[in-house]
């Protein structure tokens, strides 16, 4: 595969990326490759070769919920992530009862097993119920509690080690602890749906907390004399922050500022996708919370409460780049590389260096997507690109 080539530290114009047996082999200039004879050349050359991309924030897609379709949805959902480049991702759950939220765990475990073309379930995003009322966002009320550390370590073996990371608000009674037990645990805690003020975020991350839900979102608004959770997570290099970058939830004037503070390690691309993504106008669900679709804005039903989004990843480089200023090699960092490392799966995953696992994307000069490979396979083809 040839073409203009993002590997880890730069971008390749004429480059080429030679795969075998499901790894990369070489990535470099055209002019240094040396592919075996009767190897297989998909012409890129007018595209974008990049590393499949991550996404660790996922509810859902095409009419599927992470929380109410059980097994063969997620299955569906991890299919249909090719469609965006996105070859690995974390199923993302929300607040519920108890039960329910350890069968969707439990879901998330077998869906993993896909005979199907899939993107990778690399762990599970849980979001809630541990977080503040007051910051609830599309959250069900009803769901949301104060930590409970032996709850927690029931979602941890329901999840039989794959939560990668759990968000809360650590202002709530116990959520110190929640975090210590977190990171015991090697699960990334995260600061979101949160009222905390600065020295409370502060004192998270000195317990343990690494990690930002969609920043700026479900938080305290930036004020110049009162710090709050978002500015403390802006401020603290010990912090990476997931944002959304679909010119909803953020103003792009607040994009640059975040690229600013947290430099080319500190963010992470995510879509905050939910079932409505890739389908048409009309109502679909967040768990038990019934969202509407319009004009690509999801909101609570018969409300203003954003709910989610229908971003793709793929648009989400394209929209880093033309309207936050970000890099094409940043963009894509912050896409695939950064969440690789979060999920603790770089030495094989987010990259294009040798070794590797070949998971590949082909986007266009509009960031389409002509083809995703997975270990080096194709498994999505676009028709535009016959």
């Amino acid at each position: 595969m040839g073409g203009t080539v993002v590997a880890r530290d730069r971008v390749i114009d004429n480059g080429i990326v030679l795969v075998e047996d499901g790894l990369i082999r070489f990535v470099g200039r055209r002019e240094d490759a040396a592919p075996e004879p009767g190897s297989m050349v998909l012409n890129t050359e007018n595209g974008m070769v990049i590393p499949g991309l991550i996404d660790t924030h996922v509810h859902g897609s095409d009419g599927f919920d992470v929380m109410v379709d059980g097994i063969e949805g997620i299955r569906t959902i991890s299919q249909a992530q090719l469609r965006y480049a996105t070859t690995a991702y974390l199923p993302t759950t929300v607040s519920s009862d108890h039960c329910q939220l350890l069968q969707a765990l439990e879901a998330c475990v077998q869906a993993k097993c896909n005979h199907n073309p899939a993107a990778e379930i690399l762990g599970v995003h849980v979001e809630g119920p541990f977080i503040n009322k007051t910051k609830k966002g599309a959250q069900p009320d009803r769901s949301i509690r104060d930590p409970d550390l032996a709850e927690c370590r029931e979602y941890l073996h329901a999840a039989r080690g794959m939560v990668k990371i759990m968000t809360l608000a650590p202002e709530l009674p116990g959520g110190f602890e929640l975090i210590r037990l977190l990171r015991a645990n090697g699960v990334v805690a995260s600061l979101g749906h949160s009222d905390a003020d600065y020295e409370t975020a502060m004192a998270a991350v000195e317990a343990g907390a690494t990690h930002a839900t969609h920043l700026f979102n479900a938080m305290p608004a930036i004020h110049h004399r009162r710090g709050g959770l978002a500015l403390a997570c802006l401020n603290d290099s010990r912090i990476q922050a997931e944002i959304i970058v679909d010119g909803l939830h953020v103003s792009w004037e607040m994009v640059k500022l975040a690229v600013k503070a947290k430099g080319n390690r500190g963010l992470l691309l995510i879509t905050d996708g939910i079932s409505a993504v890739g389908c048409p106008d009309g109502n679909y669900r967040i768990g038990d919370s019934l969202v509407d679709l319009a004009n690509e804005h999801c909101t609570l039903h018969g409300t203003t409460t954003i709910a989610g989004s229908v971003l793709t990843m793929n648009r989400a480089i394209r929209n880093a780049i033309a309207y936050a200023g970000m890099t094409l090699l940043d963009a894509v960092n912050f896409g695939s590389y950064i969440p690789a490392c979060l999920c603790g799966v770089s030495e094989r995953k987010g990259s294009l260096e040798a070794g590797k696992d070949a998971d590949i994307a082909v986007l266009d000069r509009e960031f389409s997507v002509s083809c995703t490979l997975c270990r080096g396979e194709i498994v999505y083809r676009s028709s535009r690109a016959d």
